[in-house]
């Protein structure tokens, strides 16, 4: 009992000086990866519409909104950034998507109390453990209960990281944590008929995570076993919990080492597949009007009911399907982001090939390697035969990119939005994050100028 409480002080007495070297640089990495995903997620029509909104509403000009000329105050701030963030399926994955969710409250924050790079690495570092201690925590979460991670989870860790950079107490903290606890919201509705709520789940709980320690810093209190209580988080929103693994080894094993990344704007189960099939495009060009068959065999996770749609209605449902997404690899280049589009999603070959995709889930295949589940394809067209075995993808704990991996895919995700000159002062000041004296200096390279 009293994990709220340990979580708590945990985020209360870490310090900057607490922090591996190895973590340090790895949240120089994904700080980096997350703008990329924001400016990518700028482009997209549905992220512009909530921004819009949140525009609309007005507020006093407290942080900036990535790619825009106006900016918002905190709150709004978190909810647009964090919708921009999470706008494409590209953004980070450490901490159960909190680069959408953590980042963008303590960005602004940041911002508005000038604070340096290292309150912001450390805020970071604490909210991100939160999030993911909560994530490997619960059980069912999303498969039974039909609840969406990072919505759920991510109020937590942006109300621990907004809380550690106002030098909040033990007892504020839980406070804070305890007021996220009534945030956590998020439906998986989404995967089976279409919408843009995904898209706001990550902006939400940036959003009222940070309101949550704002809250707790007046003295408004929360209940102080908002996670193990009989009528809190986790048993309302898991199956029976592995209550075990929330604060094991709090403070000397870091749960979000090590990171989890992303290479292809699509869901994480089906980057090894897409990257195999980028392999072998390379190697051996492939015209996907001659295939006859494509079979996929391998771990029941990533063919599950929801990442098997064959008719998706929008972006958001081709980038969250297994077989659709594998078309739209077979037809086209996915190391370009942007390709993944309307157009794509409506193109009648990838739509066709798509509908005839195998999917065979294989019991054994099945393991507990973090971020890498194992599959087969094979390729057919005609009387040639192409099989494929699947790797870790780049990106993955097994295979994690490194600064200069980070960077080339930062050019190369935003090449259609940045200068050659803006981007290498963005790649410059995030190399340089731990020794920034003010991270407003940093958030105004985000802005359109």
């Amino acid at each position: 009992m009293n994990e709220t409480q340990a979580l708590a002080r945990f985020v209360a007495r870490t310090k900057f000086t607490d922090l591996p070297r190895g973590l340090i640089d790895n949240f120089k990495i994904a700080v980096l990866d997350t703008f990329g995903a924001g400016f990518v997620g700028a482009l997209q029509p549905w992220a512009r519409r909530i921004v819009a909104v949140v525009q609309a509403l007005g507020g006093p000009p407290e942080a900036v909104v990535i790619h825009q000329d106006w900016r918002a105050d905190v709150s709004r701030a978190a909810l647009a950034n964090g919708v921009l963030i999470g706008a494409f399926e590209c953004e980070p994955l450490t901490g159960s998507h909190a680069s959408g969710t953590v980042l963008p409250a303590a960005l602004a924050v940041c911002q508005r109390e000038r604070l340096d790079g290292a309150a912001f690495i450390t805020a970071l570092a604490v909210g991100f453990e939160v999030s993911a201690r909560l994530a490997r925590t619960a059980v069912g979460l999303e498969t039974v209960r039909g609840f969406h991670n990072p919505g759920t989870q991510g109020p937590f860790g942006a109300a621990a990281a907004v809380g550690k950079l106002y030098g909040l107490d033990e007892e504020q903290l839980t406070s804070a944590l305890g007021i996220a606890g009534s945030s956590s919201a998020g439906l998986l509705e989404f995967a089976w008929s279409g919408g843009d709520t995904k898209r706001l789940h990550l902006g939400r709980a940036g959003q009222l995570g940070l309101e949550s320690a704002l809250l707790a810093r007046q003295g408004v209190r929360g209940p102080a076993t908002v996670l193990e209580g009989r009528y809190g988080y986790f048993n309302a929103f898991s199956t029976p919990p592995r209550m075990e693994r929330l604060v094991q080894d709090l403070g000397t094993v870091w749960a979000i080492e090590p990171p989890s990344l992303k290479s292809y704007a699509t869901h994480v189960t089906q980057q090894a597949v897409v990257e195999a099939i980028q392999a072998l495009k390379r190697d051996r060009p492939l015209d996907p009007r001659a295939i006859t068959r494509v079979v996929i065999r391998g771990a029941p996770r990533i063919m599950e009911e929801r990442h098997a749609a064959r008719e998706p209605r929008d972006v958001l449902g081709g980038q969250y399907s297994l077989p659709f997404t594998t078309a739209v690899a077979l037809t086209r280049d996915l190391s370009n982001p942007l390709v993944y589009d309307d157009a794509a999603v409506a193109d009648p070959l990838v739509r066709e090939l798509a509908r005839r995709i195998e999917l065979e889930p294989l019991t054994e295949a099945d393991h507990e390697t973090p971020g890498f589940w194992p599959a087969e394809i094979t390729i057919e067209c005609a009387s040639e035969r192409r099989a494929l075995r699947t790797r870790p993808h780049k990106g993955s704990p097994l295979d994690p990119f490194t600064w200069d991996d980070a960077v080339e895919k930062f050019r190369r995700y935003t090449a259609s939005v940045l200068g050659a000159q803006r981007a290498t002062a963005i790649v410059d000041a995030v190399g340089d994050l731990d020794k920034v004296t003010d991270m407003a200096d940093v958030a105004r390279l985000l802005a359109r100028t």
